[in-house]
């Protein structure tokens, strides 16, 4: 039987001050994280950000009930050797542009998670913007990054 993991979409709209339009819309896109062992003291989340408004958004950090904390990290290679660092300043989403967090870039880093992470389960990261704003992201447990065209879309 064959078994289809579908990821949320999360989406945030971000209100200017005295406009009645929205200045930004941040959208998460396909967010899975890979079965982890809470002993082991960190696990991984992936996914895209998409900013389908007019003014750039900028992801400075997060939270999760399932872990101590989020942070954005990025492998990068130094003299042919990779290396994981943390990205504290965060990660801007151009107006109408995408960021992706995928193996071997940018990725959110769970620090202690409180728990395993088992393949089907599926918890809340919620990111936080440098303007004081959140998007709760629901995020799939999977061994590896579902196929596209596996989103749900909820908005």
């Amino acid at each position: 039987m064959k078994r289809r993991v579908l990821l949320a979409t999360a989406a945030l709209t971000l209100a200017g001050r005295g406009n009645a339009q929205p200045s930004s819309m941040l959208v998460a896109e396909r967010a899975w994280s890979r079965p982890a062992l809470a002993r082991i003291g960190t696990a991984v989340t992936y996914l895209t950000l998409r900013n389908d408004g007019s003014a750039p958004v900028r992801v400075v950090g997060g939270s999760t009930d399932i872990a101590e904390t989020v942070e954005i990290h990025e492998s990068v290679v130094d003299n042919n050797v990779a290396r994981m660092r943390p990205r504290p300043e965060g990660v801007a989403v151009p107006s109408g542009g995408s960021v992706r967090f995928q193996p071997n870039g940018l990725h959110l880093m769970l620090m202690k998670p409180r728990a395993d992470l088992r393949a089907g389960q599926i918890f809340t990261i919620t990111l936080r913007l440098d303007n004081g704003a959140t998007l709760d992201v629901p995020v799939t447990v999977a061994a590896r990054e579902p196929a596209a065209g596996h989103d749900g879309m909820h908005h």
